[in-house]
C-alpha cells in the first residue's frame, strides 16, 4: 500500500467491492487504520461470461516507486516497470507503445510480452526507453481466447 491509500481506493483500483476486500483480509481489524507497506490480499471476483478486464496500468521505477505525471503524461526515465493489474490471471500480456498523432494501432510497437504466473492478476515488463519517446502505452492481455485492452496512458521521456 502507498501513502494516501484507503481500503475504498484500493478496492476501486482493483475492481473489487470494499466488502470483499475486507472479507479477504481478516487481519485488518479496523478498516479505517491501514499502513503504508502493509500487505493485503486482493480477491479475484468472478465476472459474467468469463469477462476479462485490465483494471490499471502502472509505471514504476525499478524499486517500485510510481513515476510522476505532469500535464497528463507519465514522465518516463531510462528503465521503467510497466505493470498491468487485471481482474484475473492471464496467460499472455502484450505491452505496446503507439506514437502520438497516429490515431491508429498500425504504428504501435511492441514494448514487451509477459507470460505471468497462473495465480496472480499481474503482468509486467521492464522497458528500456530511448530518449525522446512520446506516445500512448496500452496492454492487451489474454486468457485462452478471451482478451482485454487497457485504456491508453500518455507517456513521455524527454532526455
Amino acid at each position: 500500500m502507498q501513502s494516501g491509500d484507503t481500503l475504498y481506493k484500493i478496492a476501486n483500483r482493483y475492481g473489487v467491492t470494499p466488502q470483499h476486500l475486507r472479507e479477504a483480509n481478516p487481519q485488518i481489524v479496523n478498516p479505517n487504520l491501514i499502513f503504508v507497506g502493509q500487505k493485503i490480499c486482493i480477491p479475484i471476483e468472478p465476472l459474467p461470461k468469463g469477462e476479462l478486464r485490465v483494471l490499471s496500468l502502472l509505471f514504476l521505477t525499478e524499486t517500485g516507486q510510481p513515476l510522476p505525471i505532469v500535464g497528463g503524461a507519465v514522465q518516463l526515465i531510462d528503465r521503467v516497470i510497466v505493470r498491468a493489474i487485471l481482474n484475473r490471471p492471464v496467460s499472455r500480456a502484450f505491452f505496446f507503445l503507439e506514437p502520438t498523432g497516429t490515431e491508429t494501432c498500425e504504428f504501435a510497437s511492441l514494448v514487451g510480452i509477459d507470460c505471468p504466473s497462473a495465480v496472480t492478476g499481474v503482468a509486467e515488463v521492464l522497458w528500456q526507453i530511448p530518449p525522446g519517446t512520446l506516445g500512448r502505452v496500452y496492454v492487451v492481455a489474454c486468457l485462452e481466447h478471451i482478451c482485454a485492452k487497457s485504456d491508453d496512458v500518455l507517456v513521455v521521456r524527454n532526455s
